[in-house]
């Protein structure tokens, strides 16, 4: 754990020795937690598909084609638009956090070429997703800092210089911090709903209740050791499923973090500080929130309250 905690602090502080080295870093941190993210909301998207292949492949029967019409009838209908939108702004998140690392490190006028319409294309990804999730024609940004946004990253091809790209990353991330807030906060609040712990924890049980069967229907003729590692498997899908609420949480942590620092990076841009120990602590928050994103454990040892299996969710922290 020492030597974790210890190599954490050596790669941040490697990505924070040069002018725009935090806000690699922040960049790196941050698009690497919302991959995370990425596949709780995949696993919630997926979960009526995912459940309708389970129940169809513990049925030792043939199939056809025809058989897979009511999954059709999932993939076109719109019941789930937010939850799409929903993945669709966590991946542009994550994209607009990795072209901040990419345009704080790149060392070609080619690179900062790419990276900028990266950035640009997240923003506006981001901005669309969000109208979608509240349902709203406002848009995330004032139409006064938008275009502050898109000067800076129109002209950032010219920026080749390291101090003169801190600067324009400066004015970036001070004028996209509203937006950032904002898209973390419906991003929070929609992973707080609980039909997306218990949607995908009926999945994992569906999964997990398939293997139990493959494993009843040929336990006479296998051997101890054949057993044995049979249930090791299906022990590695029970804890997965029991993890559910625990990687919710986690999920929610991890999208507060990425606020944190974006405003921490911010306020501290705004004081022209581009080393400043208070960011490098919260981007240490993140790496943290990454390194035990999937752990039980953790969820159980830091919990205030009382841990209880919930029927529904799995494992969880009851306040």
């Amino acid at each position: 754990m020492k030597f974790s905690i210890v190599l954490i602090s050596l790669l941040i502080m490697g990505c924070a020795s040069t002018p725009t080295g935090q806000i690699e870093a922040f960049g790196i941190a941050a698009s690497g937690v919302t991959s995370k993210i990425d596949s709780v909301i995949s696993d919630y998207n997926e979960a009526n598909i995912n459940n309708k292949l389970a129940k169809m492949a513990q049925r030792s029967k043939k199939y056809t084609k025809s058989d897979l019409d009511p999954i059709r009838r999932i993939l076109i209908r719109d019941a789930d638009k937010k939850k799409f939108a929903l993945y669709k702004a966590n991946k542009a998140l994550g994209a607009y956090a990795w072209s901040l690392s990419e345009l704080a490190s790149a060392g070609s006028r080619e690179k900062i070429s790419l990276a900028s319409v990266k950035l640009a294309n997240s923003l506006q990804s981001m901005n669309k997703h969000y109208k979608t999730i509240k349902n709203s024609s406002e848009d995330l940004l004032t139409d006064e800092k938008s275009s502050e946004i898109s000067r800076v990253i129109a002209e950032f091809s010219t920026f080749y210089a390291e101090n003169k790209r801190g600067r324009a990353l400066k004015k970036i991330i001070i004028a996209s911090d509203s937006q950032i807030q904002l898209i973390g906060k419906v991003i929070n609040e929609q992973l707080l709903k609980s039909a997306l712990e218990s949607r995908i924890y009926s999945m994992r049980g569906t999964v997990l209740a398939g293997y139990f069967d493959d494993y009843n229907n040929k336990t006479e003729k296998r051997s101890f050791s054949d057993r044995k590692k049979a249930l090791d498997a299906i022990y590695l899908r029970y804890v997965e499923m029991e993890s559910t609420g625990a990687i919710v949480l986690q999920a929610q942590k991890a999208i507060t973090s990425i606020m944190k620092a974006h405003a921490k990076l911010k306020t501290e841009l705004e004081k022209d500080d581009f080393t400043s120990k208070e960011v490098f602590n919260v981007i240490g928050d993140i790496v943290t929130v990454h390194k035990n994103y999937d752990d039980l454990e953790e969820l159980m040892l830091n919990c205030s309250g009382e841990v209880v299996a919930d029927e529904k969710k799995g494992i969880i922290c009851k306040d």
